[in-house]
């Protein structure tokens, strides 16, 4: 069933068609969706096609991130606060870039504390006059945390 819901929540449209002008509000619409634990906003945001890397982990298809590491994602920004240092774009036509660097502070959900710094590749597609996120990879220059987050998300969710 939630997989339906998924399917039809992707093929559904403009749900995204008041933000995502400019390649940069679809990046932050996305932070904010997930700060909001609002995954139709988060969703309706991403590509069909979206390829996510995140710390040395793959989410190969839309599907694979909506089920295994979004949850995750957002529970992460609820307990971060991420401060935009730098930002790039650039790109072309229907194809663009965001390429950030975010200062992450907070606390892990088992109370170890966060202070990082998180670097961001957002690739995006035009797809009317929005853009939707077609590829994420995220990085920190933090090895515990990476090494931590690599296994909270390589377990399976419990639902």
């Amino acid at each position: 069933m939630r997989a339906l819901a998924l399917i039809a929540l992707l093929a559904s449209g403009p749900l995204w068609a008041q933000v995502g002008r400019v390649p940069a509000e679809t990046v932050d619409a996305f932070h904010a969706a997930l700060r909001n634990k609002d995954t139709a906003a988060a969703l309706s945001l991403l590509d069909r096609g979206l390829v996510v890397y995140e710390f040395g982990l793959v989410d190969a298809t839309v599907e694979a991130y909506a089920f295994r590491h979004l949850p995750f994602d957002m529970d992460v920004a609820v307990a971060t606060q991420w401060k935009l240092d730098t930002r790039h774009v650039g790109g072309s036509g229907d194809e663009r870039w965001v390429l950030s660097t975010y200062r992450v502070t907070g606390k892990q959900s088992d109370g170890t504390p966060i202070d990082q710094t998180t670097l961001e590749t957002a690739i995006l597609r035009r797809a009317g006059g929005s853009f939707r996120i077609v590829h994420l990879h995220w990085s920190t220059n933090d090895p515990a945390y990476q090494a931590r987050s690599q296994g909270q998300r390589a377990q399976p969710a419990s639902r």
